[in-house]
C-alpha cells in the first residue's frame, strides 16, 4: 500500500484532526410546518423532516412519499396527490434542463427522484426529507401539517447555475429587499416563480414588490460559489451539526454578583449584517417552539461582557414559552448595516444531574426576513453514559461495513504565528474505512476484501463474507470474475496504515530477549527501562513500544507485523461519534521504524528513524439521517510528531453501507 507519500502529503498541507470539544446527542423535539396545495403544479420547500415517531419499527427514520400522505392526509385528500418529484440529493438542487426554466415537464429524469399516485414501475423517490424542494402535482386544494425533526440548515448554492431552492421566512420580504446583500451573486432579474394553473416557469415580473412565500421554491441563479443565506448571516461552532450544543458545564463561568451570580455555560453566535449602507439595521430573536419535554427544564439567559471585559452580565431571560410567539425574545443586540456582532447566549441546567441531556427547538429570526430553526443541546455531565454513544439497536441499524469520503477542506497554517485553522487551497478526498460489528462496536480498517463461501456444488448455498487476514483469502472464493477467474473485491483506505501489531506474542522471543538485554546492561542508556525488565516474560507491550522509542536504529529483531483493525470508541448512527483512543493499546500511533513514517529512510545512514507520530481521529455523525444505509457528519483528525506543534485537519464526511455482514471471516 502506497502510504508514505500520503503520509507525507498530510505533512506537506499541514493537515491533522483535533477531538472535539463535545459530543452531540440526537434530539427528538419536532417542529411543524403547514403547507397548502392548489390544484396544479406546486413548488414547495419542505423545512421540516418526517420521521417514523417513538415506538414504531423504524422509529427515527424519514418516511416514503405514500407513507407521509397517507399519515398526514385523509384517503380521499390523499387521492388528490398525482405526482411529487425532486432533484436528486447526491446531484443538488441545480437545474439541469434548460439554460432557463420554462416548463415544469421539461427536466432531466436521469437527475430527479419521482414518485405518482398510484405508484409506477420505474418510481424511485423513496423518502420526504427536509431541507428539500419538491415539485408537487395535485387535482385538489389540499393543507399537509407536516410533523417532523428540524436542524439548523444553510443553504447549499451550485455555482454558475440556476437552483431550485427555498427558505424559511420572516413575513414576506421582497425579492429585492431580501437579495439585495447578495450583489451581483443572486441577481433578482434571475429568478423564475411558478405559475400552478399553466405549470410553467416566469420571471419574476417585478423582484422590488413581489413578496417572498414561506414553504415556496424559486430557480435562483447563482453567479460563482455563494453561501448566501438572507441578509444577516449566521454562524456559531456547531453549526455543521444543525443545532447549538452546550455539551457538559464543566467550562460553565460566573455571571453576575452578589446573589444574584449564577454559574452557565457561554456559546457565542455571530451575527453579520450584508447589507450595504441605507440598508435594514438587524435586531435578532429567538422563540422558544418546542421545549425538551423531560423533567427539568433547559433555560438560556442572554449573556453580555461587563464594563472590565473581565467579567459577565446576565441579560433577560430566552423565551420560555412554548409555540409561535408574536413578539419573540430579543438578544439585547442591533446590528447595524455592515457590521458583524457576536452574542453570548448561557444555558441554564435545571434537571437532575447525570449525564441525561436535553434539547430544545427554537425559532430564530435573525433580522432581514430569513428564519431559521435552531435547536439548542446541553447535557449535565461531561461524562457520557454508554447509551449516548452506542445505539441500543445496532445490529439492525448500523452492523456491517461502511465506506466513508472525507473532504479535508480547513487545515493548520504551519506558516502564520498561533499555527491557525486556514481553509485549504485545494480540498483533499480521503477515504475511511469503519466496521460495525453486532454490539456496536467499530473498527478503523485500512483494507478489506468481500468474498464468499467455497462450495464443491454450485447449487449449496453461499454466505458472503469480509476477509480481514489476506493470508485467509485462499480459503475463500471470489465474488467477480476477471480474466477468468473468480476475484474478490478489496477496498482500500490508504490514508489510514494502522499502527505496528507490539504486543510481546506478536514480536516473538528474539525482540523480547534483545529487550532483556539492554535493559540488564551495565552501560545502558535506556533511562526509563533500565534494570526493569530481567527475563522476557517481564516485557510489556509498552516495554517494548519504550524501547522502540529509545533505539536510534532499527532493531534486527522487530519484526514488519501491524495492525488489521483498530478498535475505536463510540459508535455509527445518526447524533453518534466514533473516535480513536488517545491512549492505551489501541491508541493511533505510529513508531519511529513505522514502515508509513515519512521521515524514515531505512537504507539512508542519517536517516535510520522518524518521530513518532500520533493520529487522534473523531467523526461526528449528524442528528438525522434520510436512509439508514448512508450518514454524514464532520471528519476532524489531530497529528502530532510531524512538526513542533500539531496539525489538524477537517471537512465533511458522507459515509455508505455496503455491506450488512457484522463479523469478520473466521481463521480456516
Amino acid at each position: 500500500m502506497k502510504i508514505r507519500p500520503y503520509i507525507t502529503h498530510l505533512k506537506t498541507v499541514a493537515s491533522a484532526l483535533a477531538i472535539l470539544l463535545f459530543l452531540p446527542f440526537a434530539h427528538s423535539q419536532t417542529a411543524s410546518q403547514t403547507i397548502t396545495l392548489i390544484p396544479g403544479w406546486n413548488a414547495i420547500w419542505l423545512e421540516v423532516n418526517p420521521v417514523y415517531p417513538a415506538g414504531h419499527p423504524r422509529e427515527g427514520q424519514a418516511k416514503g412519499p405514500a407513507e407521509f400522505f397517507g399519515d398526514a392526509l385523509t384517503p380521499a385528500e390523499t387521492e388528490k396527490i398525482l405526482i411529487v418529484t425532486s432533484p436528486k440529493p447526491l446531484a443538488g438542487t441545480a437545474e439541469y434542463f434548460a439554460a432557463n426554466p420554462t416548463s415544469v415537464s421539461a427536466f432531466n429524469q436521469d437527475e430527479w427522484e419521482q414518485w405518482h399516485n398510484p405508484q409506477l414501475p420505474g418510481d424511485n423517490l423513496a423518502v420526504i426529507s427536509g431541507n428539500r424542494p419538491y415539485l408537487i402535482r395535485t387535482s385538489g386544494r389540499i393543507s399537509i401539517t407536516v410533523e417532523g425533526k428540524v436542524r439548523f440548515h444553510r443553504p447549499s448554492w451550485n455555482p454558475d447555475r440556476y437552483n431550485l431552492i427555498g427558505f424559511g421566512l420572516d413575513g414576506s420580504p421582497t425579492f429585492h429587499d431580501f437579495f439585495a446583500a447578495s450583489g451581483p451573486t443572486h441577481p433578482t432579474d434571475k429568478i423564475y416563480r411558478l405559475n400552478p394553473a399553466t405549470g410553467s416557469w416566469a420571471l419574476l415580473p417585478s423582484p422590488l414588490t413581489d413578496t417572498m412565500r414561506a414553504n415556496e421554491a424559486y430557480w435562483i441563479f447563482s453567479s460563482g460559489p455563494s453561501d448566501y443565506m438572507g441578509p444577516v448571516s449566521v454562524d456559531f461552532d456547531s453549526a455543521p451539526l444543525g443545532r447549538l450544543g452546550f455539551s457538559g458545564p464543566s467550562d460553565a463561568v460566573p455571571v453576575g454578583s452578589g446573589a444574584d451570580e449564577i454559574q452557565v455555560d457561554l456559546e457565542e453566535v455571530v451575527f453579520s449584517n450584508m447589507s450595504g449602507p441605507g440598508g435594514i439595521t438587524a435586531t435578532p430573536r429567538l422563540d422558544l417552539i418546542t421545549p425538551d419535554p423531560g423533567s427539568g427544564t433547559l433555560g438560556l439567559r442572554v449573556v453580555s461582557p461587563g464594563s472590565d471585559f473581565l467579567s459577565y452580565v446576565l441579560g433577560n431571560q430566552v423565551d420560555s414559552t412554548p409555540g409561535p410567539s408574536a413578539f419573540p425574545s430579543p438578544l439585547g443586540e442591533e446590528i447595524a448595516p455592515g457590521s458583524t456582532k457576536t452574542l453570548s447566549l448561557g444555558a441554564l441546567r435545571e434537571w437532575a444531574s447525570g449525564s441525561v441531556g436535553r434539547t430544545n427547538v427554537y425559532r430564530l429570526y435573525p433580522g432581514g426576513g430569513a428564519a431559521f430553526w435552531l435547536p439548542v443541546s446541553a447535557q449535565s455531565s461531561n461524562i457520557l453514559s454508554p447509551t449516548d454513544l452506542i445505539p441500543q439497536t445496532a445490529q439492525a441499524t448500523v452492523g456491517g461495513l461502511w465506506v466513508g469520503e472525507v473532504v479535508v477542506n480547513d487545515v493548520t497554517s504551519i506558516v502564520e504565528d498561533g499555527a491557525p485553522m486556514r481553509k485549504a487551497a485545494a480540498a483533499a478526498p480521503i477515504r475511511v474505512l469503519l466496521h460495525s460489528d453486532a454490539q456496536g462496536l467499530v473498527h478503523l480498517l485500512s483494507q478489506v476484501t468481500v468474498m464468499k463461501t467455497r462450495t464443491a456444488d454450485p447449487t449449496a448455498e453461499v454466505s458472503p463474507v469480509l476477509v480481514l487476514d489476506p493470508n485467509q483469502i485462499p480459503f475463500f472464493e471470489g465474488i467477480t470474475e476477471r480474466d477468468g477467474k473468480k476475484v474478490g473485491i478489496r477496498i482500500e483506505a490508504v490514508a489510514f496504515d494502522l499502527p505496528r501489531e507490539s504486543s510481546p506474542e506478536s514480536q516473538g522471543p528474539d525482540l523480547l530477549n534483545a529487550i532483556v538485554s539492554e535493559s540488564t546492561s551495565t552501560t545502558t542508556q535506556w533511562r526509563s527501562g533500565a534494570g526493569l525488565f530481567t527475563n522476557p516474560d517481564s516485557v510489556t507491550q509498552s516495554a517494548i513500544e519504550s524501547y522502540l522509542l529509545f533505539r536510534g536504529i532499527r532493531p534486527p529483531s522487530l519484526k514488519e507485523i501491524y495492525k488489521k483493525s483498530l478498535r475505536c470508541d463510540g459508535a455509527i448512527g445518526t447524533g453518534k461519534t466514533v473516535r480513536t483512543f488517545s491512549d492505551g493499546p489501541n491508541a493511533y500511533v505510529l513508531d519511529g521504524f513505522h514502515r508509513s513514517n515519512p521521515f524514515r529512510h531505512a537504507y539512508h545512514q542519517k536517516h535510520p528513524k522518524g518521530p513518532t507520530i500520533k493520529r487522534d481521529l473523531s467523526i461526528t455523525f449528524d442528528s438525522e439521517s434520510s436512509n439508514p444505509d448512508q450518514l454524514s457528519g464532520t471528519y476532524e483528525e489531530r497529528i502530532t510528531g510531524l512538526t513542533k506543534s500539531s496539525l489538524t485537519m477537517r471537512g465533511p464526511i458522507k459515509m455508505q453501507r455496503v455491506s450488512t455482514i457484522s463479523s469478520f471471516a473466521e481463521p480456516q
